[in-house]
């Protein structure tokens, strides 16, 4: 009686998992397609709704600036997640869709808006004359 060689089977399920994983890497790159584009359809109105309260002078306006100001330069203006506890849901809601969407967009979120450059550099100093 003669043995098969086991090395086609070998072969067989490489093949079958180099298969599995390519099909999984597909999928998740399918899934975070859907999602930047989901993203991409929300995340506009997200941060109009920000930039909105933004433009005001309440508590609230300026935890919204700081949260559009983290997505626009975290290093200089590092977000401190508990503003997140003190502001509206709607606005809450709005931040958290910001910031998924700066994460997934091939774009900077404040291009988006007119003078989103100038808009950014406005709030930069009203929250440094804040820190004085």
């Amino acid at each position: 009686m003669t043995t098969q060689p086991s090395m086609p089977l070998v072969v067989q399920r490489i093949r079958e998992r180099n298969r599995q994983a390519l099909e999984a890497m597909i999928a998740a790159e399918d899934e975070a397609d859907q999602k930047r584009a989901h993203l991409d359809e929300k995340g506009p109105d997200a941060m109009q709704r920000l930039v909105q309260v933004a433009d005001g002078d309440s508590g609230q306006s300026h935890h919204c600036r700081r949260v559009l100001l983290s997505v626009y330069n975290g290093a200089a203006w590092p977000l401190d997640p508990t503003r997140l506890r003190v502001i509206d849901r709607d606005l809450q809601e709005a931040a958290l869709t910001l910031i998924e969407w700066s994460i997934y967009s091939f774009d900077e979120p404040y291009t988006y808006l007119n003078n989103g450059e100038r808009l950014m550099q406005r709030y930069a100093d009203i929250e440094q004359q804040k820190e004085q």
